[in-house]
């Protein structure tokens, strides 16, 4: 039943993931020894990616098939709505995949629970070239199990959110290059300059939701590292308070999710957004002129695992993770074979061009995205990056959900914002408390 409720609670979050998959049927391995009559053993891989991403991961995986006669990757698509809940299900059962892309909020409390095996022995072997993996990357998904602090998955698609900028509008506004905002204060006055007072134009369409980051990055966020409940504090009563006065002057449209608010970018309907590098596609598609900066970092005191303070970059970490079904030695080495050729130099420069997603080799140079120059600025912003809602041993869908109430409330409402902390703090605590006494 736990791992269960974890796995209903975390397809509320992978629902919100940018890339929406298509249903696709299928079955697993059953965890056995699945070698055919040739002698391959067959490896059942769960993603979600259906568009340019999915194009692109099929090609990698039809190459390594090719590229050896050992494995072979049965690369199966699910929806991200629901590919975690079915994940845990099929698992248990023993017919579920071999491995899975999800991502590290909710990834934890599966390799806590035991639905995935941790993969330290992966990193431990020099020949799988994991010293060439970004660090920012690595570390989300340090984790301690049973009292050991190891690596539970490998990079799969990592990517920093960045503020993106309607160039034909910033230049008419009078802004250049060097009026990029270097605080969160000033970007709110960048998008002030940016907004025509006839409602023609909103200079920034921002998300009511999702601000998990943002709590962080120009408060207290909602939890300390230590697990401590830092929600209901002054500082980030103030932030709302600001982000409450930013809406009602009318500089973002108001009660948009983050479809919403990229469908009012791309319809030049707003001058900047703030979302994952797939956006440079979508607004060329809908022939908007675009550029980008940094998200500029706030004066929040919330201190990271790294120990640094003020990060409003948050990111779509997605992860491969190793089912806790995989029993069998050959299946095992064939897994962590295609982990080692996925992200490897060469695989990572056709992932990131063809996916949009920053490279996780940080051998890869600026020359070789030079295709798609954008995306190369966006990986610089990888290393100031972090998980939105981490370290948790589950409840992540009800702790998001719980922060969507508090800011839309905010956004939308006149609601006492002392109060909706309050309420959100005893909430949150309440969660953190039911995982923490299953543990």
């Amino acid at each position: 039943m736990k791992a269960i409720r974890k796995a209903a609670v975390a397809a509320i979050a992978l629902a919100t993931l940018s890339t929406v998959g298509l249903s696709a049927c299928g079955s697993g391995s059953g965890g056995k020894d699945a070698k055919g009559k040739d002698g391959v053993t067959n490896i059942v891989m769960w993603h979600g990616f259906s568009e340019a991403d999915g194009k692109t991961l099929k090609k990698i995986v039809e190459n390594f098939n090719k590229s050896q006669k050992k494995y072979h990757i049965d690369a199966q698509l699910q929806p991200w709505s629901t590919i975690g809940e079915t994940m845990v299900t099929k698992v248990t059962s023993g017919d579920g995949p071999d491995f899975v892309t999800t991502g590290a909020d909710n990834g934890q409390g599966w390799s806590i629970d035991g639905t995935f095996q941790c993969v330290q022995d992966f990193y431990d072997d020099p020949s799988n070239e994991t010293k060439n993996y970004l660090p920012n990357v690595t570390k989300q998904t340090e984790f301690t199990i049973d009292g050991k602090k190891q690596q539970c998955a490998v990079p799969m698609g990592y990517a920093p959110t960045t503020v993106w900028y309607n160039t034909d509008m910033w230049k008419a506004a009078g802004l250049t290059d060097q009026d990029y905002p270097k605080t969160w204060d000033q970007l709110l006055d960048v998008a002030k300059k940016l907004t025509k007072g006839d409602g023609s134009q909103y200079g920034m369409a921002l998300s009511d939701s999702g601000w998990a980051a943002f709590m962080k990055g120009n408060g207290t966020g909602l939890y300390d590292t230590k697990g401590k409940v830092t929600i209901n504090s002054e500082q980030n009563k103030a932030f709302l308070q600001k982000m409450r006065e930013f809406y009602k002057g009318g500089y973002s449209k108001t009660g948009m999710d983050d479809t919403a608010a990229r469908e009012s970018f791309e319809s030049g309907q707003s001058a900047m957004v703030i979302v994952g590098p797939w956006e440079d596609q979508a607004a060329t598609d809908k022939g908007i002129k675009h550029d980008l900066f940094p998200v500029p970092n706030g004066d929040g005191t919330y201190v990271y695992p790294d120990g640094r303070k003020g990060s409003n970059t948050g990111s779509t970490g997605l992860y491969w993770w190793v089912t806790s079904q995989v029993k069998d030695e050959a299946k095992k080495k064939g897994i962590y074979a295609f982990f080692k050729y996925y992200n490897n130099h060469d695989n990572q420069v056709m992932w990131s061009l063809g996916s949009a997603y920053p490279p996780n080799n940080k051998t890869v140079t600026t020359e070789e995205l030079s295709k798609r120059p954008l995306i190369a600025k966006v990986s610089e912003n990888t290393d100031n990056s972090y998980i939105g809602i981490a370290g948790l041993k589950g409840g992540f869908g009800d702790i998001s959900a719980t922060l969507d109430s508090v800011t839309q409330n905010t956004a939308r409402t006149d609601d006492d914002i002392s109060a909706s902390l309050s309420k959100a703090s005893n909430k949150i605590q309440k969660y953190l408390d039911e995982y923490k006494a299953e543990d």
